[in-house]
């Protein structure tokens, strides 16, 4: 029953958009008769567009498109209802479809005036050219660490312990008597233990100044000393090392493209607007709002 309803709601919700049922002049496949209506593959395509991801999974097995298209023949059974019982000549319909004809319009008219907005490849590589410092991938390190935690409150001697413990932990992963990760996983108090203290790759700036100094002077596969920060003191291994880069146009030109685009489309659209109110008054009936005084602290 759950997912009978869920069935109706989604036929109901893409009926009422008006995306569903409507006069379909394609050959597609028939996958319902309802007096002289017709189900397609498109009708049901149409309603399948709309469906979260759990729901579409259901309907692509054979169970659920069955139950799909039994749904949208119910519906189609009320629309002839609604039609034999003339709901077209009620003031409601008259309503609705007056709104829903401004709906379409507007968006019809917005994608028409949109249509001229292009990008060309040469505007596409001048910003890039323009804009280098934007594509620069700044220099980053893949670090594990293994934490033994201090309380910034604890006095010399917990200092001290840590310290010893940190140095002794490192001397037996140097020694070979367990792994790095295998320690992290033991003897680290950071979330990160569960990953055999793996903290991915950062860049400057993203972790305590003594850290990243520690981190950013070590080379790939060395273990460093112990090291101190307000959190206690680290061991820290790095994985790996990337030197600053930039990256290449190809990796970045279909974005810039779409971001030149949207911006084209926003110039296109302010600058239809400005003229459409030449020549269609426009008056907001809703109070001034009072402007923020430049002064005023």
């Amino acid at each position: 029953m759950k997912k009978k309803n869920i069935v109706l709601a989604l036929t109901l919700t893409v009926a009422l958009s008006g995306a569903a049922f409507a006069a379909d002049e394609k050959k597609d496949e028939i996958l319902a008769k309802v007096g002289p209506e017709t189900v397609t593959q498109a009708d049901f395509d149409e309603v399948m567009a709309g469906a979260q991801p759990s729901q579409a999974a259901y309907f692509g097995t054979p169970e659920g498109k069955r139950a799909l298209v039994e749904d949208m023949a119910d519906s189609v059974l009320f629309y002839l209802w609604g039609k034999d019982n003339k709901l077209t000549e009620t003031e409601k319909y008259k309503e609705t479809m007056a709104e829903l004809e401004k709906r379409v319009l507007a968006g019809m008219a917005m994608e028409k005036v949109l249509s001229g907005a292009k990008v060309s490849d040469e505007e596409v590589k001048k910003f890039y050219d323009d804009h280098k410092a934007a594509f620069e991938v700044p220099e980053s390190v893949k670090a594990s660490h293994i934490l033994i935690q201090v309380s910034k409150d604890a006095g010399n001697d917990l200092w001290k312990k840590a310290k010893k413990e940190a140095t002794k932990i490192r001397k037996d992963i140097l020694a070979g008597k367990v792994s790095f990760e295998d320690a992290a996983k033991r003897d680290s108090d950071c979330p990160s233990k569960s990953r055999g203290g793996d903290l991915g790759f950062f860049t400057e700036g993203q972790m305590v100044p003594e850290f990243e100094k520690a981190a950013f002077a070590t080379k790939i596969g060395d273990i460093s000393d112990p090291v101190k920060t307000q959190f206690g003191y680290h061991i820290i291994k790095v994985t790996d090392h990337k030197d600053a880069s930039e990256q290449p146009f190809d990796e970045v030109k279909d974005g810039i493209r779409q971001q030149l685009l949207q911006q084209k489309q926003r110039d296109t659209l302010s600058e239809y607007v400005d003229k459409l109110k030449k020549t269609y008054k426009v008056e907001i009936l809703l109070p001034e709002l009072k402007k923020a005084s430049a002064d005023k602290k």
